[in-house]
């Protein structure tokens, strides 16, 4: 008799699990809450304009998505423009040459006496022996602090929404240590239809129940308004809260991970714009010492025409956590208002309120892991000692495995894992 799976959630680690094991040849349901498919990984369509409502860009190092985008017929293209800027001292700047001369030598220096290995950022497990310390206090202390307030603290805050100081040496390291490797392959990528494209073309393989939220998983027993099913096993391809919640008498193993885990919090915000008020500049980090507000944001006219309508476009900006959580509870009205006063503060682009039109808002409650110190180990011994426990799986990015496409990796890694062990 074939082997009954359930997999629950639709984000790109819970797609491309289920992907996995369907083509092993076993009966897989996946449930999703929500009525699309893609999670972090989505987008939605107001008007005639793309909004990526959480994940923005791909890179071209995503290897085993762009497998997926070929085999799936979903187009793969590189950004029409890639130039990123750093917002300091009330202008827009290259990055490097926005550092006094010292601290170029210093980060110079660095980079040319540092042990270089090849592994793969995309899972972190492998680095656990550098999860000792804080990535903004360890470079601080090598390369000082204009390069820790103005490099390490906003790359964390544009990309994760917290402080570097709640990401572990080891996640900063991987990833220096792979852009120095593969530099030549970091360029920025997009695909055709918005970043739901892909989530939707593995969904339409798939048996997907949509609209259908879990309500417990116990003894392998899944149970929704609608019905209770049993499967031979079940993977939780949600955030870590959501599976807190929904696992009922969970293992010691699986309980000590998911209570110590945290996640940020942010809200994406777009504003229509005139598509010709922006340069052709892409993204642009605003450092925690700058603003305590707006993390960065991003001029959706690099995606192309897919991002232009008219004469309008888009610019999507994001939230430091702290005033991502001050103002999530308010109206969509209110929060448009105040996100559209500070990034004023911050973007030269615009000089009144007129020349932001509010378009579209996403609230992220529980946006990004933070793979603080000590949470890199602790998921790998999780992953040797605990994972599969009375055959319940857990699948996601905060499983050392960072970004849309190391969520995706994790989902193929937990299908072998499935396959191995039922």
């Amino acid at each position: 008799m074939t082997k009954k799976i359930a997999i629950i959630g639709t984000g790109i680690a819970g797609l491309a699990c289920a992907y996995e094991l369907q083509k092993a040849g076993l009966d897989v349901t996946v449930y999703e809450k929500e009525n699309y498919v893609g999670g972090r990984m989505s987008s939605r369509t107001k008007g005639s304009l793309i909004f990526d409502i959480g994940a923005d860009h791909l890179c071209n190092i995503y290897d085993h998505m762009k497998e997926y985008c070929k085999e799936l017929g979903v187009e793969w293209q590189p950004m029409d423009f890639v130039e990123y800027g750093l917002y300091k001292d009330g202008k827009i700047q290259n990055h490097y040459k926005a550092l006094s001369i010292w601290s170029r030598i210093r980060l110079l220096f660095f980079f040319l006496f540092r042990k270089r290995t090849d592994i793969d950022f995309l899972n972190l497990s492998k680095f656990k022996e550098l999860d000792t310390e804080n990535a903004y206090d360890y470079m601080k202390r090598k390369v000082g602090k204009e390069i820790a307030d103005y490099l390490v603290d906003p790359f964390a805050t544009t990309y994760q929404f917290h402080r570097s100081k709640e990401t572990t040496r080891a996640a900063l390291l991987s990833i220096m240590n792979n852009i120095y490797i593969e530099r030549d392959r970091w360029h920025l990528q997009r695909t055709e239809g918005g970043m739901i494209a892909l989530p939707n073309a593995l969904a339409k393989q798939l048996n997907v129940k949509l609209s259908t939220p879990v309500q417990k998983v116990e003894n392998k027993t899944v149970t929704t308004q609608e019905s209770k099913e049993t499967y031979d096993a079940v993977v939780i391809a949600t955030t870590s809260d959501v599976a807190r919640e929904m696992l009922n008498h969970p293992t010691e193993p699986q309980k000590a991970l998911l209570n110590n885990m945290k996640h940020s919090s942010t809200v994406s915000v777009s504003f229509e714009i005139d598509k010709d008020s922006v340069p052709r500049m892409s993204i642009v980090w605003v450092p925690y010492k700058e603003s305590t507000t707006i993390s960065g944001y991003v001029n959706e006219k690099m995606k192309g025409e897919q991002s232009i309508h008219s004469n309008s476009a888009l610019i999507c900006t994001w939230l430091h956590e702290d005033f991502a959580k001050s103002i999530m509870g308010n109206s969509d009205e209110e929060i448009f208002e105040k996100v559209k006063k500070q990034l004023l503060g911050v973007c030269p682009w615009f000089s009144k309120k007129s020349d932001l039109k509010n378009y579209d808002l996403q609230r992220w409650k529980y946006a990004m892991p933070k793979f603080e110190k000590g949470h890199i180990t602790r998921v790998a011994n999780f992953l040797e000692e605990g994972q599969g426990d009375n055959n319940i799986f857990l699948c996601g990015d905060y499983l050392n495995s960072p970004w849309t496409e190391g969520a995706l990796r994790c989902g193929q890694r937990v299908a072998r894992t499935v396959l191995a062990q039922i």
